[in-house]
This record gives C-alpha cells, sequence and structure tokens, in this order.
C-alpha cells in the first residue's frame, strides 16, 4: 500500500505479479503460491462482496486518480476501446437485473460477474498507468520470470512429488496455468520472428524446457489448439509488416508445417511425454477412451446451453440461475458447486447469460481488440513496441479459442491478465510517438531539426 501511494505505477506491477505467480485456488499439492490469499479469502472472512486482488485493484484506481487531482489532470482516461467495454458491461448490468427479478440467487450473481468487472478495471489501470516503454519491458519481464516460477513448480509436482507418472491424473497444476505456459512459447517464437530483445529471449529461452515438461503434464488440450493459432496470427501479422522479410518467413513456415504434420502422425498414437502434444490434438477430433468421457460432457453441456438460449433468445436467462438440462450432465458437485452456473464452454456461457444482445457485445468487444490491434502494429516503428502489439492480438485470439473449451474467461487471472494486455495495447501509439519526440529532440540530432522549430526553441 505504501509503494503503491508514492508511485501508482507500481501496482501494476503487483497486479501482473499476482496473475502470472499466484494461484486462484489451492492445488492438491502445496506450491506455497496457492495458499495465499490474493484470489480467495480465509474461511473466516470468505462472504465479503470481492476478492482481495479486486480491492486492490480497486485501491490503485483510488491512488492514481488522486494523484491526477493532486496534479491536475484527467482523473482517468479512456479511449477507442472504451464504448465497446461499455456496451459489454451495460448488457451485463442487464444480465443482473434480468437474473434478480427472475429468481437469481445473488450471491451466485456476484461470483458470476467479477471477472466482467475485472477485465475492465485491469484494462483502466493498464491503459492510465503505462506511461513509458520502460514499463512495458518490466511488464515482459514479470511475465517471463513468473513463468519460469510456475514451470518450476510444475516439473517439481511431476518429477518429485508423483515421481513422473500422470496415471490417475488429469491435471497437475491450475486449468489456466497451460495457457501462461504456452503464450512465452508465443513470445519466444515472437522473438524469434520479428525482433530479437536478447536478454528477455535468453531468459526466456532457459525457462522452456521446464515450462515444456510442465505444460505436458498439466494435460491440457485446447491450449495447444490455442497456442497453433497464436502462432499462426503472429505469423501473419508479421509477414503483413515486414515485407522484406517475407520470403523467409514463408520458407519457415513451410518447414515447420512439415516437420508438425510428420510428428503429429507419427506419434498421435503413441504414449509417453513427448508424445503427448500430438495425442491430445488429435484426441479433440478423435478422442480415445481417456478422452472420450471429458468430450462427451462438453457436447452435452454444449446443447444444454443452446437449448437455454433458445428459450429466450434476446435477453438470455440472466445471472444467477443454473441453465436448463435437456439432457442431463453427471453430476460433480462435489468436484464443481457451480457446474450448472458456469460450464466449461464461456463463450455459450455469455451467450446464455445475456442472450444475442449480450453475445453481440462481447464479440463487438473481442473484433474491435482484433482489428485495433492489427492496426497498431501496422502503424507503429519501434519494432519492440510492434513485437507487443503483435502478441497481445494474437494472445487475445487464444483466449477465445481456450474459452470455448476451459473457463477461460471465468477464470481472474486470465481475464485481468487480458485487460492488463488491451489497455498496454491501446497506449503502444502514444508510446511510440513520445519516442519519435525523444529521438527527433536529441542533442546530437538538433541539426535534422527544421529550421522554424530550431528557432523558436532557441528563442
Amino acid at each position: 500500500a505504501a509503494l503503491v501511494i508514492r508511485r501508482p505505477v507500481t501496482g501494476f506491477y503487483m497486479l501482473a505479479v499476482c496473475v502470472v505467480l499466484i494461484d486462484q485456488a489451492p492445488l492438491l499439492t502445496p506450491v506455497l503460491t496457492d495458499r495465499l490469499y490474493i484470489f480467495y479469502w480465509p474461511r473466516q472472512l470468505e462472504g465479503l462482496i470481492d476478492r482481495p486482488i479486486g480491492f486492490f485493484a480497486l485501491f490503485v484506481v483510488l491512488m492514481l486518480v488522486c494523484h491526477n487531482l493532486v496534479k491536475r489532470r484527467k482523473l482517468l482516461q479512456g479511449n477507442a476501446l472504451l464504448l465497446p467495454f461499455v456496451l459489454y458491461l451495460l448488457c451485463v448490468v442487464v444480465g443482473v437485473v434480468h437474473g434478480l427479478t427472475s429468481g437469481g440467487n445473488l450471491k451466485t450473481i456476484v461470483l458470476e460477474i467479477r471477472p466482467f468487472w475485472y477485465m475492465f478495471l485491469s484494462y483502466m489501470l493498464a491503459y492510465n498507468l503505462v506511461t513509458r516503454k520502460e514499463h512495458i519491458r518490466n511488464f515482459l519481464w514479470i511475465v517471463i520470470l513468473g513463468a519460469g516460477v510456475k514451470a518450476l513448480q510444475g516439473v517439481y509436482i511431476y518429477l518429485i512429488v508423483l515421481k513422473g507418472s500422470l496415471l490417475g491424473h488429469r491435471e497437475i497444476m491450475a486449468h489456466e496455468e497451460s495457457f501462461f505456459f504456452i503464450a512465452l512459447i508465443l513470445l519466444v517464437v515472437m522473438f524469434c520472428l520479428h525482433y530479437r530483445y536478447r536478454p528477455q529471449l535468453i531468459a526466456a529461452l532457459l525457462v522452456l524446457p521446464f515450462l515444456i515438461v510442465a505444460l505436458i503434464a498439466n494435460q491440457r488440450r485446447a491450449d495447444y489448439i490455442a497456442l497453433l493459432i497464436g502462432i499462426l496470427v503472429a505469423w501473419t501479422l508479421i509477414f503483413c509488416i515486414k515485407p522484406q522479410s517475407r520470403k523467409g518467413l514463408a520458407i519457415g513456415m513451410v518447414i515447420c508445417a512439415l516437420i508438425g504434420g510428420i510428428y503429429v502422425a507419427a506419434f498421435a498414437g503413441k504414449s509417453g511425454g513427448f508424445a503427448e502434444p500430438a495425442r491430445a490434438i488429435v484426441s479433440i477430433f478423435h478422442p480415445d477412451p481417456a478422452d472420450a468421457s471429458s468430450n462427451l460432457y462438453r457436447t452435452i453441456e454444449n446443447y444444454d446451453l443452446k437449448y437455454t438460449v433458445r428459450q429466450n433468445p434476446l435477453l438470455g436467462l440472466g445471472f444467477g440461475k443454473p441453465f436448463l438440462q435437456p439432457v442431463t450432465l453427471p453430476n460433480i458437485l462435489i468436484e464443481d458447486p457451480y457446474y450448472l452456473y458456469v460450464p466449461h464452454n464461456t463463450i455459450y456461457w455469455v451467450w446464455m447469460r445475456l442472450g444475442a444482445l449480450g453475445y453481440s457485445a462481447l464479440w463487438y468487444l473481442v473484433g474491435a481488440i482484433i482489428i485495433r490491434g492489427c492496426l497498431i502494429a501496422r502503424r507503429l516503428r519501434d519494432p519492440y513496441l510492434q513485437l507487443m502489439a503483435v502478441y497481445i492480438v494474437a494472445v487475445t485470439c487464444m483466449e477465445i479459442v481456450v474459452a470455448y473449451a476451459d473457463y477461460q474467461l471465468f477464470f481472474y487471472r486470465n481475464v485481468i491478465y487480458l485487460g492488463l494486455l488491451v489497455g498496454i495495447l491501446m497506449k503502444l501509439p502514444l508510446l511510440d510517438k513520445k519516442d519519435e519526440v525523444v529521438s527527433y529532440e536529441a542533442p546530437g540530432d538538433v541539426s535534422e531539426l527544421p529550421a522554424p522549430n530550431v528557432g523558436r526553441r532557441h528563442a
């Protein structure tokens, strides 16, 4: 609190640290970071309207507003994405009112809408607190080092605790952890394809072997598909913004596609850690007995969600009520007390809760992020900022892919991370212009300044 009061940007860094390092709930194998009260309360404090991370984010906003008030600046700034966010949140408010007036449970409503609020709050914090290129560089250091710590924890659980055996375990860490792992792999690929900032590339490469072991051991199939799509999106954007490198990019893509295809064909039917990614990719479309039950559960769940939507296509079911079950799901109440409220497919979850209006608002927001991100990436001149823009667009696409299968829009860590990235994205053009001005007015470049400006400066 003292650090945030002195420098509110510290709150931005601390929020990022919590997202990439602290687990949202206790794990079966304690690893210290899962026992910290950041995303959940101890039992004696359960029932408060918000979680510790939410109160902390609001505190950072308050300190930021106070600083701006003292300096006579705008209290909070918005930008072109403010309208899509506001429309989306208005639809959420309608869903809350609709749920309350039709029998929705208030406690469940608060639980369900919290991720929507966290995403917007983190977006506003990032946009208002990121004011220098250094802030983005520090943010990526946090992402890399945080992934390194989580990867080491995964290796510890897999090799030390489980003795290298995954028998009877569908995952060893939190579901969302695999998403942060593939996001780092994507970053390494982009460092290689677009711009090599060597200190961070070397650090990420040192982390990579441990991360791959932990990723494979965590067994989240959807993340492999998301990684492939993220790399394809990043490759396409880099292909567009770097015409001088298109030949090399095209050759590299063909070679990687051939090697990847051979790998999947050769190892899809085999067992073992090295074959796990190939088997997981194929099992999404042709599941083996181990994955068939999981696929069947999701198929029934999606059918029930679409049936629920058809009962009120315009406004949806509203928050706080269980979705309808024309086909009854297996009872997993012990594992997940909210399984009839928040499904695996959180894209359909939004559709089911908010109907056509809210569903359209979601895609309007996602589309605005992706399209503006592409435009920003093409206009930026600083290669590091350009890399960040491409990374954010690709991560947004990966988020949507995983959200179709694995609670992605409900996990606090994921939505806060996405909100921070989107806030950074919209600040990149201003940072790029600031760098141009600094470079333009550097002492060694004074001779290149137009004569009228030089005259004014001397005057």
